[in-house]
């Protein structure tokens, strides 16, 4: 695997646009719906945060609750800082496999897009474990394999060609390639719900969007 803080580093200046291009945007809505579909309370950590888009969207929507944004990318950070103008939200660096935390720290745990380039699922989901409280929710919103042939075939055109071209089109061809390789041999969603479920979570509920290639995953800790 790549050094994904370097990429995401390398890709931090256009990130929020290249999202928008692929997502033929679609991302903001799905991020949208991520976020209502809880009632957030208490502490708050969004994981692989990025350019801060779901912390952000978190306490706007729910301004008592503390939000910590965590991400191994500094540059991504100070772009989701700038965002953040009335500093309301604390971010911090750092990856999900360690973190800084202690334990049963946060009510909930987030990650959007994010979990499918941790250095280690298993490790990573060991760690949100650890820092969520007792009956703590993890929700995960990630790419996800169809069982759709025609879709699945379709989709895998998209990124294996269209995803890498967009990503020239910004001299990040490399960067881009990874990302769509990344989608590609990610999970279907039966298969990280078997994941979440031997790493200590029970799996309340799925949502999914475009024919099943993007799945949201809401677990509470076991």
């Amino acid at each position: 695997m790549p050094d994904t803080k370097k990429t995401f580093d390398s890709i931090s200046k256009n990130y929020d646009l290249i999202n928008q291009l692929i997502s033929f945007g679609l991302h903001k809505k799905w991020k949208k719906d991520f976020v209502n579909l809880i009632n957030f309370h208490g502490d708050v950590v969004d994981l692989a945060t990025g350019t801060g888009d779901i912390a952000i969207s978190i306490k706007e929507k729910f301004p008592d609750v503390k939000v910590v944004g965590y991400d191994p990318s500094s540059r991504m950070l100070e772009i989701a800082k700038n965002k953040n103008s009335n500093k309301t939200i604390l971010f911090k660096n750092g990856f999900c496999e360690n973190m800084p935390f202690s334990d049963s720290s946060f009510n909930f745990a987030t990650i959007t897009f994010g979990i499918r380039n941790t250095k280690s699922i298993p490790k990573s989901l060991s760690e949100i474990r650890r820092i969520l409280k007792e009956n703590g929710v993890l929700m995960i919103m990630e790419f996800s394999k169809s069982d759709n042939f025609v879709i699945k075939n379709l989709y895998n055109m998209y990124l294996n060609y269209i995803i890498p071209i967009i990503g020239l089109l910004f001299s990040k061809y490399d960067e881009y390639k990874y990302l769509a390789t990344s989608i590609e041999s990610f999970y279907s969603k039966d298969e990280m719900n078997e994941i979440l479920s031997k790493n200590g979570f029970t799996v309340d509920r799925n949502v999914q969007y475009n024919f099943g290639l993007v799945t949201i995953y809401i677990v509470t800790k076991s």
